[in-house]
């Protein structure tokens, strides 16, 4: 499906992902790697690679706490020209 849509030449996407989302191991092995699966598809459906960031963040997990460190550097990322 995204193969096939018409990204904006434009486009900039942030992936991340804490090393500890859950308590469930075998949930976060999984989730990172369909994250990581997302970023390749990306690639492949011709976003540059400049254009995509993907952070497996060590110890991170799905809370306010994680976000918080992220936020600056994702912003900045973002929006930079």
């Amino acid at each position: 499906m995204l193969q096939e849509s018409n990204l904006s030449p434009a486009l900039r996407v942030y992936l991340s992902i804490g090393e500890l989302e859950t308590d469930n191991p075998d949930f976060n092995r999984v989730a990172c790697e369909h994250v990581a699966l997302t970023h390749q598809t990306l690639i492949a459906a011709g976003v540059p690679e400049k254009q995509i960031r993907f952070d497996v963040i060590p110890g991170g997990t799905h809370h306010e706490s994680t976000w918080g460190l992220l936020f600056p550097e994702m912003h900045r990322w973002l929006l930079q020209p």
